[in-house]
């Protein structure tokens, strides 16, 4: 039986990478490289239950399987038929993660005037149909409501970047970073924003903006597998300020630039979880060798 290992991106907004173990019609995702939640989908299951797909259970390589309470005999046995091929799977390709991204197809906001790209809105598979009703406004989650202050200026330049009628269009892209979109124009791997956000702008405030964001980005952005060491570096350093998102996802990670930054991050993390509740920690850390 086939095995496939891929990465999509966490759409939308951007949140980070889900890794995919996929065999037959069993389905394995992560969103940490650890946890793994396992999902079944047949015919048969959508006829017996009404839905596509049935969660039955989550693995852990320390813990392994723990099922999921699945009614019904009939569903019982098929998942397990999906199940067991899965779980082996799990046990063979979950240690090789982050596996290489497979969500080429994106769809970026638009410059009202120049047409380039501002921001990517959403992703998907090659072989995933494009969304019948299809939203041209950059969503930033309620993460970033929580966690990024300047959130109402960037979302206001975004606004009027986009325009009175804002568009968006689908890209297809190849492994060099460069793109067609349904027409088949070409486009160069330089016309995209290489942090999914674009950082040119007129005003210098504006700029600040939309790198402060990419800053706060940083522990998912990380995820990303085109990134230059340089980049990589930058965002290393920014993304260790959230030193809980970091440690959360420092496994999904596939490569480090400074690895001490991230150690001292991780660090940080456990302290914060091991302090007072409600503690909160961002003060500059120090690791001594």
């Amino acid at each position: 039986m086939i095995v496939e290992c891929f990465a999509r991106r966490i759409m939308a907004p951007f949140q980070g990478v889900l890794q995919v173990i996929r065999v037959g019609a069993g389905e394995a995702e992560s969103v940490d490289g650890m946890n793994w939640v396992l999902y079944a989908a047949h015919p048969d299951i959508l006829a017996h239950s009404g839905l596509s797909e049935v969660r039955f259970g989550t693995w852990t390589a320390k813990h392994g399987l723990r099922r999921a309470q699945v009614r019904g005999t009939a569903a019982g046995h098929l998942i397990e038929e999906i199940g067991q091929p899965l779980i082996g799977a799990l046990q063979a390709f979950a240690p090789q993660v982050p596996f290489p991204l497979h969500d080429r197809r994106e769809y970026w906001l638009l410059d009202a005037e120049s047409g380039d790209p501002v921001v990517l809105i959403d992703t998907r598979l090659s072989d995933e149909p494009v969304p019948p009703a299809e939203l041209s406004t950059w969503l930033p989650g309620q993460a970033a409501r929580d966690g990024f202050d300047a959130l109402p200026q960037l979302e206001a330049q975004i606004a009027a970047r986009a325009g009175r009628r804002p568009r968006a269009e689908w890209f297809e892209r190849a492994d060099d970073g460069s793109a067609t979109d349904r027409a088949l124009r070409p486009y160069p791997a330089e016309h995209f924003p290489r942090l999914l956000l674009t950082t040119c702008w007129p005003q210098r405030i504006q700029r600040q903006t939309a790198r402060a964001f990419i800053d706060w980005w940083a522990p998912a952005l990380l995820q990303l597998q085109h990134l230059t060491d340089s980049e990589r570096g930058d965002l290393e350093h920014a993304a260790s300020r959230r030193a809980g998102a970091v440690a959360r996802l420092f496994r999904l990670y596939p490569q480090t630039i400074d690895e001490q930054c991230l150690r001292v991050a991780r660090v940080q993390a456990r302290m914060q979880a091991a302090g007072p509740r409600g503690a909160h920690y961002e003060e500059p850390f120090l690791w001594l060798e």
